[in-house]
């Protein structure tokens, strides 16, 4: 019998196909959990439904609201540049805590 038609050859690759279908699963899925909603923006008029790209992340904004995952820019230029792409911002916030009136003034510039 042949090396490569050993049964054993065999369980060794149906294993290796194994592992690497699960390594494959796992690391999706917690990519997946790691995309939460972090910054939220109320708009001050309406837009029609589109994604802008923002410092890394994708802001997804329909109607007067937005939402976007993590970026790895600070919070005040995320909202700033989407004051730029979208119009002036009524409040934006980061993980649930909302801008200061002061901080939101500065993004609308």
């Amino acid at each position: 019998m042949l090396l490569s038609q050993s049964p054993s050859r065999s369980l060794v690759t149906l294993f290796a196909a194994a592992i690497t279908t699960g390594l494959l699963f796992t690391a999706s899925t917690a990519s997946a959990r790691s995309n939460a909603i972090v910054y939220t923006a109320e708009l001050a008029a309406p837009v029609e439904a589109a994604n802008h790209i923002i410092r890394g992340t994708v802001i997804r904004c329909a109607a007067t609201e937005c939402k976007g995952t993590k970026s790895s820019s600070s919070a005040r230029s995320v909202c700033a540049k989407l004051a730029r792409k979208v119009g002036p911002l009524e409040s934006f916030s980061y993980k649930g805590e909302a801008m200061d009136a002061e901080a939101l003034a500065r993004c609308n510039k």
